[in-house]
């Protein structure tokens, strides 16, 4: 640091790159919370039991590595706390729930029925969760207005004693967008559900809630002084659902929050998780210089400033699994790339792909931190698009077979549904029945590798398909019919309790033949060995979400070496954040985030294998 002269406060800093201003240099700081405790040498249980224990590990973190902000005061608050600012999700408990240094997770599960979005449409969101919450909960509303009024009490005076030891807050409240909260309460199957077949009450009851999330999140900001509303967003993205969806179930509540927000005083810390590149352009219609665009290592940030540039502040985007399982010349070298290209011309923050991860490097960490402080960047002509190894792989075509097929693709759940009965009734082979559908799924994830479909028409399809081959199973076994391909176990492993990728890959690999073994989620190393060992399986998949996920995947591996079984299997893993490092981490034999293409690399080891 010698030599390196800073002219400016953190305050001052944050709100020049917020303006698009000139800055000494850019902010730079990690979005550090549940790496906090195992940095500072406690379990995330410890945290968790003892409140000033998991303040100290935050202001330890600040100081030990010497970074212009702390997000928020103290690590048990999972969110910040605000009567009503998102769906009432249920926490899993590291030391309670699950294990005594995992990360806490989310236990999602729908908290309210379709028949229930007239309701919220006529009382608003406020009134409905007044209504509904200790029914849903168990908890009385009393005791809920309680706990909200202490967790406020607590973040007050954690801010206080945070700011006094030199640590700046500088979060005030947390609100989940529109979309986010109901996909939430319904789950994302669900709710793709209601989108699609019950558009209009879904539209209602979101118009019903919009002014409460909003009016909930300013008075929470007001209370603790701190200006800047972090607005969780996720499943509006085109990594989800097509344009037409987005514009009208996400885009009108967000750019509601943005203006009422911003006439408040209050930032909008737009946080982008999963893939928001297809809609970027779009945040060019929100006011300039007043937002800040916050990715999580999914969107290509390189791509996002060639579209905001000189319009919005950019924060982000340090991998996961750089500051996980990178080394520290690989994230300086990171590091510098976005301070060059996405830095050039002021306007951005450097920061954590979303939370830091639990499992973080110190030295990555450190590494990160000094590089923002130091490096000043070099003046470009231009930046030039990321990288990005894609799922290169060409289209196949498929035949479509069948009228049941093409009702399947095109989305015809209903109908498909009426011809499989009907078939059914008239006699018809049920394996006939099976590869009719299996070709509907066939063309299905080709449209989404060619990006005409999204993730929303792979949850559809995959749920029809799904509950046709279980009403489809027990005829198959009594006509003595088999699956016909290769057999697969797979899994998310110890640490994750995330399923929507993993049941949507499990069910590209039953329409495609193999026989598969889904073991479920957060499952130990040893039970997947021990199921492959016992089914003979060919393929392991394995899904993860979040970072601690891969040392279980890992694990797997080498227990698969050690019982000597491991030659002539195919590993392959997937997930948000994995990556061709995680990859050879691991020591899988290939890695995608296109489930259709990982379906295919399967099936092309069985073929080479045979």
């Amino acid at each position: 640091m010698a030599g390196v002269t800073e002219t400016m406060t953190s305050q001052e800093r944050i709100e020049a790159a917020l303006a698009i201003e000139p800055v000494d240099r850019h902010p730079v700081f990690p979005i550090l919370v549940t790496a906090g405790p195992r940095l500072y040498g406690i379990t995330q249980g410890e945290a968790w039991r003892d409140h000033d224990a998991a303040r100290e590990a935050l202001l330890w973190c600040f100081k030990e590595f010497g970074y212009d902000y702390g997000s928020k005061p103290n690590y048990y608050y999972p969110m910040l706390p605000g009567r009503h600012c998102g769906a009432p999700v249920r926490n899993l408990i590291p030391g309670r729930q699950l294990g005594e240094d995992d990360l806490y997770q989310i236990d999602e599960r729908v908290l309210f029925g379709r028949e229930d979005y007239d309701r919220i449409a006529a009382l608003g969101w406020n009134a409905y969760w007044d209504e509904r919450y200790e029914e849903m909960s168990g908890k009385s509303a009393e005791k809920f207005r309680l706990m909200q009024t202490l967790s406020n009490q607590f973040y007050d005076e954690d801010t206080k004693i945070c700011e006094e030891q030199g640590m700046p807050i500088f979060l005030g409240v947390a609100v989940d967008s529109v979309l986010m909260a109901f996909s939430l309460c319904r789950t994302l199957p669900e709710f793709t559900r209601d989108l699609f077949e019950v558009p209009d009450k879904v539209e209602a009851a979101m118009r019903a809630s919009c002014d409460d999330l909003i009016s909930n999140a300013v008075q929470v900001c007001r209370n603790n002084g701190k200006m800047v509303a972090f607005v969780v967003l996720e499943r509006g993205s085109g990594a989800y659902y097509r344009l037409e969806t987005f514009e009208r179930f996400e885009w009108p509540w967000l750019q509601a929050y943005v203006d009422a927000f911003v006439s408040e005083g209050i930032t909008p810390w737009l946080h982008f998780d999963t893939d928001w590149t297809l809609n970027m352009p779009y945040l060019k219609k929100l006011p300039r210089g007043k937002c800040v665009c916050d990715l999580d290592g999914m969107t290509d940030i390189f791509r996002a400033k060639e579209i905001l540039k000189g319009h919005m502040c950019i924060s982000g985007d340090v991998p996961a699994a750089l500051l996980s399982l990178g080394k520290p010349d690989e994230v300086e070298a990171y590091c510098r790339k976005l301070i060059d290209e996405v830095g050039d011309g002021g306007g951005f923050m450097l920061t954590t792909g979303c939370e830091c991860p639990i499992d973080v490097r110190p030295e990555n960490l450190r590494a990160m931190v000094e590089t923002g402080r130091t490096y000043r960047g070099r003046k470009t002509a231009g930046s030039s698009a990321r990288s990005v190894e894609t799922a290169g792989r060409d289209a196949v075509e498929v035949a479509l077979e069948g009228e049941i097929g093409l009702a399947l693709c095109e989305l015809r759940l209903d109908e498909m549904m009426s011809m499989v009965q009907r078939d059914i009734s008239a006699g018809r082979d049920p394996l006939e029945i099976l590869d009719d559908c299996r070709s509907g799924m066939e063309k299905v994830g080709e449209l989404y590798s060619s990006g005409e479909y999204f993730l929303a028409e792979l949850v559809l399809t995959a749920d029809a398909f799904k509950e046709v081959a279980e009403r489809l199973e027990p005829l198959v076994m009594e006509g003595g019919g088999e699956a016909g391909g290769g057999v697969v176990v797979i899994a998310t492993p110890k640490g994750d309790v995330h399923d929507i990728g993993k049941n949507i890959t499990a069910t590209l690999f039953r329409a495609s033949g193999f026989n598969v073994h889904d073991l479920g989620v957060d499952v130990p190393p040893e039970a997947i060995v021990d199921k492959v060992a016992e089914t003979g399986a060919a393929v392991v998949a394995m899904s993860a979400l979040i970072t601690p996920t891969f040392e279980s995947m890992r694990q797997v591996v080498e227990l698969l070496g050690e019982r000597g079984i491991r030659g002539g299997r195919f590993v392959i893993i997937g997930g948000g954040p994995t990556t061709e490092g995680v990859r050879d981490f691991v020591g899988a034999d290939a890695w995608t985030l296109d489930p259709r293409e990982g379906v295919n690399l399967c099936r092309e080891f069985l073929r080479a294998a045979r």
